[in-house]
């Protein structure tokens, strides 16, 4: 079965077969507020059959450092390194603190009064065909997600995304900024690398 080789610089993080699942992503992200430079992210699951639900993860916010390079690789024939776990197996007993419950406005006005720790994002992506594009968050910015998708529905693909938003695109839910966007074949892989 197809399936994810994700490595960082260069050593293996975890191989993802997408047997038995309906969605697989790898995600890298970070915001310029938060004292961890950016994290990545392995998830995926059977969804929408109530009989066979399930939400796996692989990797969960490992964090990674300016400069860390995060490859990719889409693969023909996979086998899953480790198997995943489901949020109460990463959080055993962990319960929700119930406080007072804040609105939507209140969320993103606390997230904009909140410091920046860092001014920008700069990235570069290497596609399958060795281009490299480069590019940078914008001055408004708030944070950048990257991701490499694979469903169910194009299972010879996988769509690869690099995004920036400030906090206002994101409450309007608002797209936000598309630095690169990017289909993955089988055997075929994409670089990340993430800097200040």
């Amino acid at each position: 079965m197809p399936g994810f080789i994700v490595t960082l610089d260069g050593k293996r993080l975890v191989a993802v077969s997408t047997e038995g699942l309906n969605v697989l992503t790898v995600r890298v992200h970070g915001d310029v507020i938060g004292p961890e430079f950016a994290f990545v992210d392995v998830s995926g699951g059977h969804y929408g059959d109530e009989q066979y639900n399930k939400h796996l993860i692989w990797v969960n916010e490992r964090e990674i450092d300016p400069g860390d390079e995060v490859e990719v690789a889409f693969r023909k024939e996979t086998l899953t390194s480790e198997p995943g776990k489901t949020i109460e197996e990463l959080y055993p007993g962990h319960e929700a603190e119930v406080g007072r419950w804040q609105s939507v406005e209140e969320v993103f006005k606390d997230l904009a009064k909140t410091p920046k720790v860092r001014e920008q994002f700069a990235f570069q992506v290497v596609s399958p065909s060795g281009e490299v594009i480069k590019s940078r968050t914008e001055a408004n910015d708030h944070g950048f997600g990257f991701s490499v998708l694979w469903d169910w529905t194009h299972p010879d693909i996988a769509r690869v995304s690099l995004t920036s938003s400030s906090l206002a695109a994101v409450e309007n839910r608002q797209g936000g900024t598309k630095h690169a966007r990017i289909r993955l074949k089988l055997d075929q892989s994409v670089k990340l690398r993430v800097g200040a």
